[in-house]
């Protein structure tokens, strides 16, 4: 009798042994997709037109490794308004204004993870009735980054930004700078992208955007963007 408790308890022992070697399953977060059509810095003349403002307009990406859906985001650039769409697939059929420009990215998501990957972001112009000719898109901050923390030495700091216009014809800038938000008008006909020795104090934040300005006089304005010094 004692020889069969002695075995069942050690039974019970291997038993539990072997339960607490179990491995979980490793879960692999999705990858960014990457973006396909509308394409960058271009006009989009393939959507398919409702009526003098709007048309529909597919907008494409590649298929994302361990993603099972994703977040299309749709920015209208003259009234930096957002749209966000969920879509299964590669691809979705949406409505947006003609005549005007727009940024788009896409969030790849799975259900297995809570980690997300966001794709480049690329502009567009969607076609409009009888638009020959285009207002440039808004400029890109480069640096400082929005929210950046900045370290200078000499009291200095670079602003750097991107244009791109669908005509390739941007004359010059704008640079709106200033402590005030949103800020003044600071220095105007900058022929490049690039606004050296701006000078800051240490301690206070700064606010600044980008007027583009095309051949023909169109505009646009970007964002306004805040870092502050050291």
């Amino acid at each position: 009798m004692k020889k069969l408790i002695y075995i069942s308890m050690a039974l019970l022992v291997v038993s539990c042994s072997s339960g607490g070697d179990s491995t979980e399953k490793k879960v692999s977060n999705p990858e960014k997709a990457i973006l396909v059509s509308p394409e960058n810095n271009s006009e989009c003349f393939e959507g398919q037109i409702i009526n003098s403002e709007k048309s529909t307009v597919t907008f494409k990406w590649s298929a994302a490794n361990f993603a099972d859906s994703y977040d299309v985001n749709v920015k209208n650039l003259n009234d930096q308004t957002s749209k966000l769409y969920t879509a299964t697939g590669t691809s979705l059929d949406i409505d947006i204004d003609r005549g005007t420009p727009y940024s788009w990215f896409v969030v790849s998501k799975s259900k297995k993870s809570t980690s997300t990957a966001t794709s480049d972001t690329w502009k567009f112009y969607n076609a409009g009735e009888g638009v020959t000719e285009h207002a440039p898109f808004p400029a890109e901050i480069v640096a400082p980054s929005y929210n950046e923390a900045v370290t200078v030495s000499n009291g200095k700091v670079t602003l750097d930004w991107t244009g791109s216009d669908v005509d390739n014809d941007i004359e010059s800038y704008e640079v709106f700078f200033g402590e005030a938000d949103p800020p003044g008008s600071f220095q105007a006909n900058i022929q490049e992208s690039v606004l050296n020795d701006v000078s800051v104090s240490s301690g206070k934040s700064y606010y600044w955007k980008v007027k583009t300005i095309d051949e023909e006089g169109n505009t646009s304005m970007s964002d306004v963007f805040s870092f502050k010094v050291n």
